[in-house]
């Protein structure tokens, strides 16, 4: 059996833009974005972690070991309690009610 296919029919109920070399890691952009989808503190929410490889995230879109930045286009989307999170190669996070 298959796993269903997704479909985004629905405006995101919050947004961010991460900036690669920028203050925030990616996955506290991601977090930060979970807490004002969920209206929970950061804190509140369960570990990311415990849903997705966080250290994978990062390396799939992030900078080379040189600081190149990649060529890579795409998105990685996972699920995450009621919400379905969205991560743009180019740093658009959004997360998603989920259906």
């Amino acid at each position: 059996m298959s796993d269903p296919i997704i479909q985004r029919t629905s405006e995101p109920v919050a947004s961010a833009q991460y900036s690669w070399g920028g203050e925030m890691t990616l996955v506290q952009t991601i977090v930060e974005t979970l807490s004002s989808a969920s209206g929970l503190a950061p804190e509140e929410l369960p570990p990311l972690h415990h849903v997705v490889d966080v250290d994978a995230l990062e390396s799939i879109f992030g900078p080379r070991c040189d600081g190149q930045l990649r060529s890579v286009t795409g998105e990685v989307s996972f699920n995450y309690q009621d919400h379905e999170v969205v991560v743009k190669s180019h740093g658009r996070v959004l997360v998603h009610r989920a259906d």
